[in-house]
């Protein structure tokens, strides 16, 4: 029983992070697109 209820909750955590991780990478892609140009705009202009 010991075993089964471990490998049960490792296939949750597993799933759990799977989620976890397609979701920050969904939501990570807008605001990284987002984020690079402006990071990459202030950097030039102190370069400039």
């Amino acid at each position: 029983m010991a075993q089964i209820l471990l490998n049960f909750a490792v296939a949750v955590l597993i799933a759990t992070a799977f989620l976890t991780t397609a979701i920050a990478a969904l939501r990570g892609q807008d605001h990284a697109v987002q984020k690079v140009p402006i990071k990459t705009n202030r950097r030039h202009h102190p370069n400039a």
